[in-house]
């Protein structure tokens, strides 16, 4: 087991893999938003897509309860999902980073500025790539180095609800529900897009 799958170290870039683009899911305290977001794109992604995730907190906390009983709603077991931290210094070996709002984008490009073309909003991507669609053959990490190092840095500036999802983890299940609608939307024209939707 590498350290990247170890929930006792921090969430470190994992080891290349052939024909396997990884993905991060990042959100404040990796306790709602991320493990949700990075559950649901398992669901609808093939094996060519590897989905992590990680908070910008410590780590080793629980999902609210809330959240464990909406997950189980809808067939997924978050009873032994415990955070964990990023470690901010070693992002490089994923593809994608899709945070949950622009806060966390912002705080990750301050730390990468490197890696400004891969790192997005979950809702921003969903727009950007139906507007740049990916070449097949090409591998997403390098391609976006190449096509989205340019983006406007008023793209991570402030807060705004057409690129942020709501922190449901002081809300009643009503919350997560509706995360997880908004999620699996989002995702699923992500994956589509990235043509690694599952059969």
């Amino acid at each position: 087991m590498t350290a990247s799958h170890d929930r006792s170290f921090p969430m470190r870039s994992p080891d290349p893999q052939p024909g396997v683009t990884h993905v991060l899911m990042v959100c404040q305290a990796n306790r709602c938003r991320s493990p949700f977001a990075a559950a649901i794109a398992e669901r609808l992604a093939d094996d060519s897509l590897e989905i992590h995730s990680g908070g910008l907190m410590a780590g080793g906390f629980p999902m609210p309860s809330a959240g464990i009983e909406t997950g189980a709603t809808l067939g997924i077991d978050f009873s032994s999902h415990r955070s964990r931290e990023l470690d901010r210094a070693d992002l490089d070996g994923f593809d994608l980073i899709l945070t949950m709002a622009r806060a966390q984008a912002r705080e990750l490009v301050a730390d990468n500025p490197q890696l400004l073309g891969r790192i997005f909003t979950l809702k921003q991507f969903d727009r950007w790539i139906a507007d740049h669609p990916k070449p097949r053959r090409m591998a997403l990490g390098s391609w976006l180095d190449n096509v989205a190092q340019d983006r406007p840095r008023t793209d991570f500036l402030g807060d705004d609800e057409n690129d942020d999802i709501a922190d449901p983890i002081n809300s009643p299940a009503s919350g997560w529900v509706q995360m997880a609608r908004e999620q699996t939307l989002l995702l699923g024209r992500i994956v589509a897009a990235l043509g690694a939707t599952r059969v």
